[in-house]
């Protein structure tokens, strides 16, 4: 079906037109075609009728010649295989290689192409949980490049029968460049040879001490440059949950790309691909990846759970003795300086670097996980978030030496406004501590100095909550004195332009920030700037909003038009109106132009004003609409007067433009508080 969803659309109008062009011939040409028709319907069932039977093998309905198959043929005969089925061949294999064995043959996952097989084969098959398979069918362990090589030359390398995989029986090409393989989870279900390299390697690891003790002893072969998880009583329940295993590297860039902000690799694995059973013992190898590795961490995760540990342990590679003296000298160097925070750790804050450091330091001090978030000085270097997230765990950027930890941290390559460090208590989402360190940077405070008391030398535009200043270029919000708690809440600031062209029909320019975005702090005062777009300016509505809602805590409105263009404009388009009739007369006299519908009064207050206008378009055609507006069947371009009038002369005159494609109708008004309709109008657009 889903191969066939992208042309189901064209295929129902095709049948549909088919019905009618025979509904159309039977009433012209009579019973004839009647038969026709019936003859047609009768082929549509049996269709259906052959899907029906057919199930689960509906997907090849429309090859006639196995409409009347056996699902023994069709097992046998055809390629049933689609995507995430298994092909039937590797079950197979196991019966033949175990032909006496009652229903035992366990499987780490259901298998579907046991439907596929003959209803006594299947009774033998026991899909259980992982950790108490004796068999897998998995992926091949080779990889995708031997599985693309037995395609394309015929051969594939010989399969894997020691760790780091499970013995491999069997193998079969299976879906694209992938081959399909059944591995032995269980020891006893195969021969003493194949089984004798995974004897020896518990031998081998047996003889000397863990690096981890834990629910799994875990072992770190340098030589072989593996991690292995061993446990001896080992019961299923135990290798049921998932095992995590990630790999800090000595080198960052070593990392992918996706990768490199929370510093580790992530090779979390079940028992089904890379453990085996040994009599009652347990063993899982993963091998590590070729790069140098700094440190690891390894446990397993609480069952149905991506991120809860149910045990973990650090495992710290102990770094060569000239990388112990570059992290001995490098502390010296911090701790000569006084530190930008002084807490549970000290944070030292370098130009491209963040530091947490403590003495004396124990396990349990960089167990929580630490926290850092970065906002960049420029808002517009993260369009879709405030800020970057840099958290990361101790063993993937921290080191210890003696009795000291230090973490390093590289900063972000843009101008960094303000750091946010802290720990996060475990298991919660709470901090444990935090601190806010403003990163203002220190060259250009004489020059926030000297435009602060340009500023405050002239009046300013609006006199409130924050004193707002608009320039040619810039609105400023300065407040003297200025606590924390004033630049909390979030700044609005929408901005209407002269000419409503300007934002292809939208009314104004959001530009509302947060302080720590566009703000300073000087002595006691605050100041933030924001650059005006390019275009004319008429109208700014400037405030702030009440923390957490949408309701403005303080807001002023600052009309422009008082500048000479915007007047004259006006004024120009006001002795227009009077030559075009006037299409509705009521609170407003309604004007309709070819472009624009013109709402002017006079005389007029600011309370004429105050209401929501209101301007509904109906098109001609429905598909001229944008598609979330099709449902309403008109296009919704209602307005505050603010952002597209001006009062002048006495007068009030507001222009909103008309879109370009045909119009049938126009609905003109103005709201009452609660959107309820002060005064409406249906008008016929001009013509």
């Amino acid at each position: 079906w889903r191969h066939l969803y992208f042309i189901a659309a064209p295929f129902c109008l095709l049948a549909t037109g088919g019905v009618r062009a025979l509904a159309a011939a039977v009433r012209r040409f009579g019973q004839g075609v009647g038969r026709a028709y019936g003859l047609a319907g009768a082929g549509a069932g049996a269709t259906l009728a052959a899907m029906a039977a057919l199930h689960p093998y509906q997907d090849l309905y429309f090859n006639a010649f196995v409409d009347r198959a056996t699902p023994e043929a069709l097992r046998t005969q055809y390629e049933l295989k689609i995507v995430n089925t298994v092909r039937p061949h590797t079950l197979e294999f196991l019966l033949a290689r175990y032909p006496h064995a009652p229903r035992d043959l366990t499987l780490s996952q259901q298998v579907w192409a046991a439907g596929m097989l003959p209803a006594a084969d299947r009774a033998r098959f026991l899909p259980v949980a992982p950790g108490r398979a004796d068999f897998s069918v998995t992926p091949y362990p080779a990889g995708r490049a031997a599985a693309k090589a037995a395609r394309t030359r015929g051969s594939l390398s010989p399969p894997p029968q020691s760790p780091p995989y499970a013995p491999v029986l069997y193998t079969r090409a299976a879906y694209g460049n992938q081959l399909t393989a059944v591995a032995a989870l269980n020891l006893a279900r195969v021969d003493a040879a194949t089984a004798a390299p995974y004897r020896a390697a518990w031998r081998a690891l047996q003889a000397r001490a863990p690096d981890v003790r834990a629910r799994f002893d875990v072992y770190l072969d340098r030589d072989a440059r593996t991690v292995n998880w061993m446990q001896a009583p080992c019961r299923p329940a135990d290798t049921e949950p998932w095992f995590f295993l990630h790999v800090a590297p000595a080198d960052p860039q070593d990392l992918p790309r996706n990768r490199r902000r929370q510093g580790f690799a992530d090779r979390n694995f079940s028992f089904s691909e890379r453990g085996v059973r040994l009599d009652d013992a347990c063993l899982a190898t993963v091998p590590l990846p070729a790069y140098p590795v700094r440190a690891l961490r390894v446990g397993q995760l609480v069952p149905e759970t991506k991120n809860l540990a149910l045990w973990q342990a650090d495992l710290p590679l102990a770094p060569a003795a000239a990388t112990q003296s570059a992290y001995r000298a490098a502390y010296r160097t911090l701790t000569a300086r006084p530190p930008a925070h002084r807490g549970l750790f000290d944070v030292y804050v370098g130009a491209s670097t963040v530091t947490f450091t403590k003495t004396p330091c124990a396990a349990a001090d960089t167990e929580p996980k630490f926290r850092l978030r970065v906002e960049p000085a420029d808002p517009q270097v993260l369009p879709d978030r405030a800020f970057d997230d840099l958290d990361f765990p101790f063993f993937a950027r921290g080191v210890r030496f003696a009795d000291t930890c230090l973490a390093a941290v590289s900063l972000p390559a843009y101008p960094v406004r303000s750091l946010l460090v802290g720990q996060q208590a475990s298991g919660t989402d709470q901090w444990l501590w935090q601190a806010d360190l403003p990163r203002a940077p220190a060259a250009p405070r004489p020059e926030y100095r000297a435009a602060y008391r340009t500023l405050t030398a002239r009046p300013p535009t609006h006199r409130g909550v924050f004193d707002v200043y608009v320039g040619a270029s810039t609105v400023t919000f300065a407040k003297t004195p200025c606590a924390a708690a004033d630049t909390e809440p979030k700044f609005l600031l929408h901005v209407a332009p002269a000419d409503p062209r300007a934002l292809a029909g939208r009314p104004f320019d959001n530009l509302d920030f947060y302080f720590p975005a566009r703000g300073v702090r000087l002595a006691d005062g605050c100041l933030a700037s924001v650059p005006l777009p390019a275009y004319p300016v008429r109208h700014l509505t400037a405030g702030q909003w009440v923390s957490g809602t949408t309701q403005p805590l303080w807001q002023a409105d600052l009309a422009l038009s008082r500048r000479r263009y915007a007047v004259q404009a006006y004024r120009r388009t006001w002795r227009m109106l009077a030559t075009v009739p006037t299409a509705h007369r009521a609170r407003f006299d309604v004007h309709v132009t070819a472009t624009a519908v013109a709402y002017a009064k006079t005389p007029c207050t600011a309370a004429d004003t105050d209401p929501k206008f209101l301007l509904h378009v109906v098109p001609v055609r429905a598909r001229d609409l944008p598609p979330t507006r099709r449902p309403a069947g008109f296009d919704n371009r209602d307005f505050r007067f603010a952002w597209q009038g001006a009062h002048f002369d006495g007068h009030c005159l507001a222009r909103a433009p008309l879109p370009a494609w045909p119009m049938a109708a126009l609905r003109v008004g103005q709201f009452r508080a609660g959107e309820e309709p002060l005064w409406v109008a249906e008008l016929l657009p001009a013509r």
